[in-house]
């Protein structure tokens, strides 16, 4: 009895779990169903993307490219573009052509002289295909041709596309040719920043690459040289030396400068070169140099004569200049500028500078005579100041009045990797009254110069000759420090 209920017992059990697996299994098997079914329902919902030729792209291939339905041929560079009124009629060139009463206004072959070498047949198919598609990409390399044919075209839009690419890749290889691009097209804002480029460089980068330098013509050169905000390496003189490199290679047609002193040494003229003519070409960057401030060193004086590039009659108003500011400086008359127009400052000043390779503390002079002041810049990592130095066992010539004035601007400037400017800082024009040896800070530096810093000083330390009414009445003001 006891064994026949066990089996039973143990036959209902396994009825029970028989039903429970089958149980368990049709769940397992619905909820699959289910979870499969919301994946159908997804992958039914879900977009298929795949890109497709864009309306533009379809004009660009078809009008264009393939050139259907033209109703204009025009005849460019010895090609014939055919096209279609209604989308060139977007540059103004074309637009007042086809209307009117000109006589192509009803013509359907049209020709187009272009004299310009810096329109190409590719540029003509950038700016030409640019009226059938919204978006234009264009390549630095060819984006003085580009502007070139955007200017005929009077297209704004590429033009200002042109100009962001041209300020964007000023460099060493780019800058001239981008200067003479916004020259010839008119391009105020390029030339702006390629001048601004070329004062900072020159001195300091520039005329180590002859090549280079074979870019610059004498107008240009004579732009910079003029120019208040040229920023010189040492003092006046090394502009001199610099066109002394330029000359150079202009003359030899040489991209190596290891024979220039030789050659200058060993010069065949007979006369002031620069007054010759073979020199005449280039005198002109010469005759805007500040002569009174090539006059400043006995070893500078050397240098000159030796070279004899420059005549001694444009020398002479600088000598005769000099000697009256001594005179007065010895009579103590002359105490220092107590103001200046800005004008007058940035024809009169002194420029100077120096690159400072790392952060530290730096002091130094610059090797010229400032009519008896011994002037000594301190630079540290946060600050900037100037000194008078006055030493009484000095053999050199000083001036003994208590209170000197000097003029002054001082320009900090960190460059990027294409030696555009990254940072800048400035003094502005400050007036600062020192005593002996006294010592003030001019300008705390901004957290964001980087070095090497390049340092750029305009400074005036006697009163100029040429004060007149006028600038008296236009004077500006100075900051007292």
């Amino acid at each position: 009895m006891g064994s026949y209920m066990s089996r039973i017992a143990s036959m209902s059990n396994t009825a029970v779990h028989s039903v429970y697996r089958g149980r368990k299994r049709k769940c397992i098997e619905e909820d699959d169903f289910d979870s499969e079914s919301e994946y159908i329902d997804r992958t039914l919902q879900t977009p298929k993307k795949r890109k497709l030729l864009t309306t533009a792209q379809y004009i660009y291939k078809t009008l264009f490219q393939e050139e259907k339905g033209s109703d204009i041929t025009v005849f460019m560079l010895g090609r014939a573009w055919r096209l279609h009124k209604v989308y060139i009629s977007q540059s103004p060139y074309f637009a007042s052509m086809f209307s009117g009463s000109w006589r192509e206004a009803n013509e359907t072959v049209i020709s187009v002289e272009i004299a310009d070498p810096n329109i190409t047949l590719d540029s003509l198919l950038t700016v030409l295909g640019s009226f059938y598609q919204d978006e234009v990409s264009l390549e630095p390399k060819d984006v003085i041709s580009i502007l070139a044919t955007s200017t005929l075209f009077q297209l704004q839009g590429l033009i200002d596309q042109c100009t962001d690419i041209m300020i964007e890749t000023t460099n060493i290889k780019t800058v001239v040719p981008y200067y003479n691009a916004a020259v010839s097209y008119g391009v105020p804002a390029v030339k702006m920043a390629a001048k601004r480029w070329l004062e900072v460089n020159l001195l300091g980068y520039g005329w180590l690459h002859p090549t280079f330098l074979q870019e610059i013509t004498p107008d240009l050169m004579a732009e910079l040289i003029v120019s208040p905000d040229l920023v010189a390496m040492q003092t006046e003189f090394c502009i001199y030396m610099m066109l002394r490199v330029w000359l150079f290679v202009h003359l030899k047609n040489r991209d190596e400068t290891v024979e220039m002193d030789e050659y200058f040494r060993n010069h065949t003229w007979t006369e002031p070169f620069l007054t010759t003519e073979e020199g005449k070409e280039y005198a002109t960057p010469f005759k805007a140099l500040r002569m009174k401030y090539l006059l400043l060193h006995d070893q500078d004086v050397k240098i000159l004569y030796s070279d004899d590039l420059i005549p001694p009659s444009w020398l002479h108003d600088a000598y005769k200049e000099q000697w009256l500011h001594l005179l007065r400086i010895d009579a103590s008359k002359d105490k220092g500028p107590k103001q200046m127009s800005e004008k007058e400052f940035y024809q009169e000043c002194f420029r100077c500078g120096r690159c400072v390779e790392k952060p530290g503390e730096h002091i130094w002079r610059w090797t010229a005579f400032h009519f008896g002041l011994d002037l000594v810049v301190c630079l540290d990592t946060t600050t900037l100041r100037i000194k008078r130095n006055h030493r009484l066992d000095t053999d050199h010539i000083k001036a003994n009045h208590n209170k000197h004035n000097i003029i002054l601007k001082v320009t900090l400037i960190s460059l990027d990797e294409q030696r555009q400017i990254k940072h800048i800082q400035s003094s502005g024009m400050l007036r600062l009254s020192l005593h002996k040896n006294e010592e003030k800070q001019v300008m705390s530096l901004d957290k964001q110069l980087t070095y090497p810093l390049y340092i750029s000083v305009n400074m005036q330390v006697v009163t100029p000759f040429l004060f007149n009414e006028e600038e008296k009445l236009n004077d500006v003001m100075l900051v007292d420090t």
